[in-house]
């Protein structure tokens, strides 16, 4: 069964006026062209990478979906409204959730915050325990609830920001750097609890983020934005394939088999020997052949090859 699409964005523009300089006393502005015609459609269920350098205009995106940018041209769909005429039914059936920004009051306890959201999106009181119970529960965070936001570790922070987005069970979900700042622990939480939603609920998630680890183990599908301008749209797995170049090669061995071969792979490739190991990087096109001299060359212990990180790769294309 073909499934339906959520969000259509068809030629969208938007500028902003930007300081340039002063005249006397008066500053001069210009018109800077922050997205140049973009035009991307997603379906229900999906999870979106939308992933660019700073100023590249990601951000810019999530907020005119999310209806709190107006675009200069274009059109924009979502779940059937036009986001920025901020129809109640719409913003009923969507979350938003910026990374550097709060949504929970500071100096009040958690619940009291998820309380309040409870009557703005009309939420009975068995769906709201229920519901605040089972997200409480999959984010780690029922000890919490009853603690003052201000009190709370900026990972506690993030999580109970995380429950309040999804507490009415949105069927779109735009979210702007959720894991900045997070150590380690904290991003794999939130990662694996995001992973469950779009897996269980169908829920239509949009990410922006400059981890790449999240874009790797969440995003199957990465929209890469440069300068106002999509340059990919497609499978983060095919984005990987598509700019892999080297394979990062790991080699122990107990000792040199045929110090002749051993000479052609020091000579060959771009790798360093230390003691009885051997590390460096492998032309991708070259793995086959530079594996088939390693076990000439060596009684191997351990042998790995592994790919460049999708967070260089981006770096390349960047750059």
């Amino acid at each position: 069964m073909e499934k339906e699409e959520l969000i259509r964005v068809e030629n969208v523009s938007k500028y902003f006026n930007v300081p340039k300089g002063k005249f006397l006393m008066f500053p001069l502005w210009e018109k800077r062209e922050v997205l140049k015609g973009i035009s991307f459609k997603i379906k229900e269920g999906e999870f979106v990478g939308l992933l660019g350098p700073n100023g590249s205009g990601k951000t810019t995106t999530i907020k005119i979906m999310a209806g709190i940018l107006v675009p200069e041209k274009g059109k924009v769909d979502v779940l059937g409204y036009v986001p920025w005429k901020k129809e109640e039914e719409y913003l009923k059936k969507i979350g938003v959730l910026f990374g550097n920004r709060s949504n929970l009051m500071f100096d009040v306890p958690v619940i009291d915050s998820l309380l309040l959201f409870k009557e703005i999106y009309e939420l009975d009181k068995e769906f709201f325990d229920k519901r605040v119970e089972e997200l409480a529960r999959m984010l780690e965070i029922k000890d919490i609830l009853q603690t003052p936001v201000r009190k709370l570790s900026f990972g506690q922070r993030m999580r109970a920001e995380i429950l309040a987005c999804f507490l009415h069970k949105p069927k779109v979900v735009f979210l702007d750097e959720p894991t900045i700042g997070l150590d380690v622990i904290a991003s794999k939480k939130v990662r694996e609890f995001l992973k469950k939603i779009n897996r269980n609920e169908k829920t239509t998630i949009i990410l922006t983020t400059h981890n790449m680890r999240d874009v790797e183990r969440l995003c199957k599908r990465t929209l890469l934005i440069k300068d106002g301008k999509i340059i990919f749209d497609g499978s983060t797995n095919k984005l990987i394939k598509k700019l892999i170049k080297y394979k990062y090669a790991k080699v122990e061995f107990n000792s040199i088999r045929n110090k002749s071969y051993e000479k052609k792979i020091l000579e060959s490739y771009e790798v360093e020997k230390c003691n009885n190991s051997l590390v460096g990087r492998i032309p991708y096109k070259e793995q086959v052949k530079f594996t088939e001299l390693i076990f000439k060359a060596y009684d191997v212990k351990a042998f790995s090859l592994e790919d460049q990180s999708l967070e260089e790769l981006i770096e390349e294309v960047f750059e």
